[in-house]
């Protein structure tokens, strides 16, 4: 049975995914901007995102047993030429981090990408000192290309990316569904 399902993120959301944007652990592991962001900078954001799944498709994670948004995934830059887009995922919901949801999602992320949009090759950076997102994505079957060095400046220090990918042939081996 599943735990998550991914749905449209709405405007009633944008109170919890703000908070979210704002603390600094999730900062800290993505190689986003550092700054605050504020309402007006959400607000901004959801107006794209609501309007549009196209280039950019953002998901939200609800926990199935009492529909609470937990967390976010993006199919970002998808290439219809190439069948190409770039992943990213976090859980935001602190009481659901560590219990398995994040490998949840990102099998339902990649089955959208692979069986409904027919991509082909899904990748992501994610900063190297992250083991934990690393442990996920080799789990769920990524495999590591490369190294972007010193490309994330965070912390008043430079930080390595690891470039990421799974292809749909090597999902379709793993994928149990």
């Amino acid at each position: 049975m599943n735990r998550i399902k991914l749905r449209s993120l709405t405007i009633e959301d944008l109170p919890k995914t703000l908070e979210w944007h704002n603390r600094e652990d999730i900062q800290d592991f993505y190689s986003g901007h550092p700054f605050p962001v504020s309402k007006e900078m959400e607000e901004a954001w959801y107006e794209q995102i609501l309007k549009s799944n196209y280039p950019t498709t953002v998901f939200g994670i609800e926990e199935n047993s009492n529909m609470e948004l937990v967390g976010i995934t993006v199919l970002k830059n998808i290439q219809n030429i190439n069948r190409v887009a770039e992943f990213a995922i976090y859980i935001g919901a602190e009481n659901y981090k560590g219990k398995g949801l994040s490998i949840d999602a990102t099998k339902e992320t990649l089955r959208f990408a692979f069986y409904k949009l027919g991509l082909n090759r899904i990748f992501l950076k994610v900063l190297a000192n992250n083991e934990t997102a690393i442990k996920l994505y080799k789990k769920v079957g990524y495999k590591e290309e490369g190294v972007l060095r010193s490309s994330v400046f965070k912390n008043n220090r430079f930080e390595n990316e690891i470039i990421m990918s799974i292809l749909k042939s090597e999902f379709e081996k793993k994928d149990v569904i």
